[in-house]
């Protein structure tokens, strides 16, 4: 392995660990607040089952690695461009980290990887495939966009019809079951979480890989790309372990004061997103967002007003604001480096 290849692998390993460390409130916060699991157990329990989700989900993408092969992507795609886009992400991560705001690793770096595209093809002059590029952009844009709004409807709709369901029976029977649905969702937002991750790390060291001019196929993986991937998933899961209580506050009290019944609904509802977007349509969700959506959306069933607007409002401003900046670091990082490169 080149020791430019050696960075890149790096600095994906580090946004795996970004994305476990951000992305653990969205599995662990709501368990934890409402005694479902103990803070330790929660985040043992999700490190380890987010390694194995990004295990399965880098296995997943191996099924059609014959994509990687494309001259399109050849061109498009190389380590530069992942390696800009990689720390474009790390950065803007931590910042809103600091500023305790639920955000979507998901949506920097694919923002800072357009950019990095744009900015190669400005200083190399190379030819897309516009047909191919304009279909997975679609996709992409709708997926991102889509899912925190399908999660907050859901959680609208769901909430009343399992809250009269889930109350049948005594006051101890009632929160048995909340917190066993707590239990439960933490394990399934995990997983979800975990196939989330290990598809894009795939995606982008596969790309890699091959546009340093290693032969990826599905019956003849290099050991650098069976290693980075295990390396990837173990990353992943000790970022986890991190916890980010500063992001869990802010989903847990200062944007909705939930039940735990609704609770239980508004936690199960992104893990069943992420299983469909991962399995059924190969697609990125963002588990930040389609949980912030339906905390939310579970909120605004509650017969008094819990849902503080102002909080929600400045986290989806920065929502918006996250694919622009990290599309413009990209973009400048990037074309101070192709020279040099």
């Amino acid at each position: 392995m080149t020791a430019g290849l050696a960075v890149v692998l790096v600095l994906l390993c580090a946004v795996g660990a970004l994305m476990g460390f951000r992305d653990a409130p969205n599995a662990a916060a709501l368990p934890v607040r409402y005694r479902a699991l103990t803070p330790r157990g929660a985040l043992l329990l999700t490190g380890a089952v987010n390694t194995v989700g990004a295990l399965l989900g880098i296995g997943l993408i191996t099924l059609s690695v014959h994509y990687f092969t494309s001259p399109a992507v050849r061109s498009e795609i190389g380590p530069l461009a992942v390696g800009v886009s990689c720390a474009v992400t790390l950065v803007w991560g931590l910042l809103l980290w600091w500023r305790r705001l639920p955000s979507s690793s998901t949506h920097a770096l694919i923002s800072a990887l357009a950019g990095s595209h744009l900015a190669v093809r400005l200083s190399l002059d190379v030819d897309v495939a516009h047909t191919i590029f304009d279909l997975v952009r679609a996709e992409v844009l709708l997926s991102l966009l889509l899912s925190p709004l399908i999660a907050w409807a859901l959680a609208r709709l769901l909430t009343a019809p399992a809250m009269r369901l889930a109350t049948r029976g005594t006051t101890v029977n009632v929160q048995h079951r909340a917190r066993v649905a707590l239990g439960i969702s933490a394990s399934a937002m995990a997983m979800g979480h975990g196939l989330q991750a290990g598809q894009r790390m795939g995606v982008l060291w596969a790309a890699v890989l091959v546009g340093s001019g290693s032969v990826l196929a599905p019956d003849a993986l290099t050991a650098e790309f069976v290693g980075g991937a295990f390396l990837f998933a173990f990353a992943v899961g000790l970022g986890t372990l991190g916890g980010a209580w500063r992001i869990a506050w802010t989903l847990t009290e200062r944007l909705v004061r939930l039940d735990p019944l609704r609770a239980s609904v508004a936690a199960v509802i992104p893990a069943g997103l992420l299983f469909v977007g991962s399995l059924v349509f190969h697609l990125p969700l963002s588990s930040t967002h389609t949980a912030t959506a339906a905390i939310v959306g579970a909120g605004q069933t509650q017969t008094y007003a819990s849902v503080r607007w102002p909080t929600v409002l400045r986290v989806v401003g920065w929502w918006v604001l996250t694919p622009v900046a990290c599309a413009l670091l990209g973009l400048l990082g990037t074309l101070a480096l192709v020279p040099l490169a």
